[in-house]
């Protein structure tokens, strides 16, 4: 009975405790009961238990019970179920798949190659993209940052390769991009050691320009990259991406859930259908071709290793890397996960093995997208593994090739009004980060206002640099490289005497709906 008198005792304090958790941790730890080794054995019928009071975990004193539950996992490790898998793994592929399979037609365009093998150069480019986007999502060993991340050939590299490809052959590019591929992965975690120099102002700016300067990309798809031709913003055009712009706000507007994550893909399906059946579009040629693409490993012969053409190369390979290293800063935010020098390393070590691999199997230079981090943060689906299925779809069309020629088909127009949705959210992120910073000190206005002018130049006026060297042109016409570049030198110029730099929070993210319950 005296044990019975202390439990009563002990219950009421707990109830008239002010901070009733805290006392039964306290409670737990010893302070103010007995020792848990010198408790009796349960009490009898006679004495009817009392309400249970949980130990505190030692690692966790002072936090009370709670802390013995495990944190939620981060959204970008969530699993969704597999059918929602598919479709969200397809939403990623469609939006960056233009950006993807542009850069072989072009190179083999400009290098005057026949169908066949720009055709081959399409395959080449979607298995490569596949692996590197698998590997940045899934991540193995020290390669991948294991976030929402798409990987695709690398626009600056047209250029170099039409240049040396026409005057030396494909075997010295091939050659070229083998080296400065195994120099990006060796390079890759002194360079990710920079990270310190991405403040809050500076990163905000880089993806507000990553934002800024791929919104005319979305608009080219939709009025055509020659303003001369006869079709060019031809009225037709402009009304489907209207259209389809149309259909992506209601269908947020009105879906939730699961339809409410594929709001994108519903959109850019009945916009292509609606361009089918219009005649702005045509599934005439998906029958044509072999059904079948595979790997030719040193197609174009032995490798022809030239000393200029990989200095020239290496230049590119700077761009890249303070492109790629935005895009992972972008999408740490999104995401609302801290991204780190070591990230940074992992994912520069992906797209400089997948540079070096395209040296044996004719591809290009490769770097992490920024496309579909937009899309990310329109249907707050974070998690990694819509993409890793994305990874192995580009696979599949790069081996199946009807599959990936549907996708071709799809009118322009459509794929051009989604891209400027998807990279205008993108812009949207980087204004949001923005608004934490301090505009009331010069500097962090500066900061902003010229690197997102002098950013911009390439974008509103392509042939601003034409007077310049070749070699200055290469870093010069990348607007991403140029501003980021341009905001670091003016963040130490202002704020180089602060013992530390102002870092850039991580955002946190809002709950997404469950794909499990739609």
């Amino acid at each position: 009975m005296h044990h019975s008198r202390n439990s009563l005792q002990g219950r009421k304090k707990l109830r008239n405790h002010p901070n009733p958790v805290g006392a039964a941790a306290g409670f737990a730890r010893g302070r103010g009961s007995s020792p848990p080794e010198a408790r009796p054995a349960p009490a009898t019928p006679r004495d009817p238990p009392g309400p249970a009071v949980p130990p505190a975990p030692p690692a966790q004193r002072g936090e009370g019970i709670m802390a013995s539950h495990p944190s939620p996992p981060s959204p970008v490790d969530e699993r969704p179920r597999f059918g929602p898998l598919v479709l969200l793994g397809l939403q990623h592929v469609l939006v960056m798949y233009a950006g993807v399979v542009v850069v072989p037609i072009v190179v083999g365009a400009g290098l005057g190659l026949p169908q066949a093998q720009i055709a081959d150069l399409v395959s080449v480019d979607l298995v490569l993209a596949g692996i590197g986007t698998l590997l940045q999502a899934l991540g193995v060993w020290k390669f991948g940052i294991r976030m929402p991340l798409v990987v695709g050939a690398a626009s600056n590299g047209i250029v170099p390769m039409v240049l040396i490809g026409s005057t030396q052959g494909l075997s010295t590019v091939y050659g070229s991009l083998l080296v400065v591929g195994v120099l990006w992965v060796l390079i890759a975690p002194l360079f990710s050691k920079l990270l310190k120099l991405f403040p809050e102002v500076v990163t905000g700016t880089v993806i507000t320009l990553i934002g800024l300067t791929l919104i005319p990309v979305g608009l080219k798809l939709i009025a055509g990259s020659n303003p001369s031709a006869h079709n060019y913003g031809a009225p037709a055009n402009l009304a489907l991406a209207g259209f389809t712009l149309a259909l992506i706000a209601v269908f947020y507007r009105v879906f939730r859930g699961l339809l409410g994550q594929l709001a994108m893909l519903i959109a850019l399906t009945v916009g292509a259908i609606v361009g089918w059946l219009t005649g702005l579009g045509s599934l005439a040629g998906v029958a044509n071709g072999p059904v079948f693409g595979l790997l030719k490993p040193l197609h174009y012969g032995a490798l022809h290793f030239d000393i200029p053409s990989i200095l020239l190369f290496l230049v590119i390979v700077f761009v890249l890397m303070v492109e790629a290293s935005g895009q992972g800063l972008a999408v740490g935010q999104v995401v609302g996960k801290k991204v780190g020098p070591r990230d940074i390393a992992n994912l520069l070590r992906v797209d400089g093995l997948l540079t070096a691999l395209s040296g044996v199997f004719n591809g290009f230079a490769y770097t992490t997208f920024g496309q579909n981090i937009g899309l990310v943060a329109l249907t707050k689906v974070r998690s990694r593994y819509p993409v890793a299925v994305g990874g192995v779809i580009l696979i599949v069309f790069g081996v199946v090739q009807p599959v990936g020629r549907v996708i071709a088909a799809i009118p322009q127009p459509v794929i051009g009004a989604a891209a400027v949705a998807t990279f205008a959210a993108l812009t949207v992120s980087g204004i949001q980060l923005l608004s934490r910073v301090d505009f009331n000190q010069t500097g962090n206005l500066v900061i902003v206002m010229l690197s997102l002018g002098v950013g911009l130049i390439p974008a509103g006026a392509p042939d601003f640099y034409k007077q310049f060297p070749f070699a200055a042109q290469v870093f010069l016409k990348s607007g991403v490289a140029t501003g980021t570049v341009l905001a670091i030198l003016l963040n130490l110029l202002f704020f180089a005497r602060r013992k530390r730099q102002p870092e850039a929070p991580i955002a946190r993210p809002e709950p997404a709906a469950k794909l499990s319950q739609s």
